[in-house]
């Protein structure tokens, strides 16, 4: 089985000031950039600057306003024949939505996140909205991935805490993943949970972390691009999503104001480890160590949503087995909820 991964990565500071020359050695001579809201006021001069260094033509460009496929296929329509790749900078709607406009005209995408609140940057995969609902479709994996440390450190720093929530899940998820091949016999790609749990691990052993350190950053988004990586390898998102996601997924749909992804995701996985329990000890030091349970107990979850999305998470996905599947899970969950000290103030 042909495995495609990015195979031009850079992480480092300063690197969107190199973007024209990466493009250039990648033989990318006229290219479609696709900008975040707000993104090209941000960087267009630095963008500009860099391409036309490198003799790299902008042959289209447009702001992605939407998450619709529709639009995003109507944006592949339209793109000029000579594009030889797009470019996706921003957040992760304008990445997941150039992904599916490079999938339907089959061309390379360098995506050049601005932010990092999850591994989507890196996934085989795009959230968008399909007949008014949200859902993962099939796109395509990026060809490059440029990452600027500087540039993701000057950003909010929720979307961080965000980033390090959803590798928070990693643990869980492929506990999950191989507790499914204990109870079920669902297979378990080996090489692809290594890669999920060595990615995590790179996050939780790195001793320095502070915000401020361009070296962190780039622990934070390594760590989040072999997530990535590890669901192009297993086919499917088992390494990097399980019963911590469902309850993310319920807690979009029944709260009035859902947070970003990632803390979601951050505050369930350490619910669900408690009920994992061999997870559990791990998961309650990498709250505490990164700084997202002071950033938690500060923006904190709505509770009663929270726990409606407990109860909900189970019928999320069809055939989908986790420790949410086993006997008396629930109560537990809900048990550890009431009682834990740090739930108690992540949530509100």
């Amino acid at each position: 089985m042909e495995i495609l991964v990015p195979t031009l990565l850079r992480i480092k500071p300063d690197a969107l000031q190199k973007l024209g020359k990466y493009l250039h050695q990648e033989g990318f001579k006229n290219v479609a950039l696709f900008w975040g809201e707000g993104v090209e006021a941000m960087f267009s001069n630095t963008i500009t600057i860099s391409l036309a260094a490198a003799s790299v033509n902008v042959a289209h460009s447009e702001t992605v306003f939407t998450n619709d496929i529709e639009d995003a296929f109507k944006s592949g329509k339209n793109l000029p024949y000579k594009v030889d790749a797009v470019v996706a900078i921003g957040g992760g709607k304008a990445i997941d939505y150039t992904k599916y406009v490079a999938f339907v005209t089959q061309r390379p995408l360098i995506a050049v996140p601005t932010l990092i609140s999850n591994d989507a940057f890196a996934s085989p995969g795009s959230s968008l909205t399909v007949d008014g609902k949200r859902k993962t479709v099939k796109t395509i994996v990026p060809h490059g991935v440029i990452l600027d440390t500087a540039v993701i450190r000057s950003a909010p720093k929720h979307f961080l805490y965000s980033g390090i929530g959803d590798l928070f899940a990693k643990t869980t998820a492929v506990f999950d993943w191989k507790l499914a091949f204990k109870k079920q016999g669902e297979p378990v790609n080996d090489f692809a949970a290594t890669v999920a749990t060595n990615a995590a691990d790179t996050f939780t052993y790195y001793n320095h972390k502070d915000m401020d350190d361009l070296e962190y950053i780039g622990i934070i988004a390594s760590s989040l691009l072999m997530t990535g990586i590890s669901m192009i390898i297993a086919g499917g998102s088992r390494p990097a999503s399980g019963s911590e996601h469902l309850i993310s997924h319920a807690y979009d749909s029944v709260a009035a104001k859902p947070s970003l992804h990632g803390l979601q995701v951050g505050v369930a996985s350490y619910a669900i480890s408690a009920i994992q329990k061999e997870t559990h000890a791990r998961l309650r030091c990498d709250v505490l160590e990164s700084g997202f349970f002071d950033f938690m107990k500060e923006n904190p979850l709505n509770k009663a949503d929270f726990l409606k999305a407990v109860l909900l998470a189970p019928q999320i996905k069809e055939n989908y087995f986790t420790i949410l599947s086993e006997r008396g899970s629930m109560e537990a969950l809900e048990r550890f909820i009431e009682d834990d000290d740090l739930m108690k103030q992540m949530l509100a």
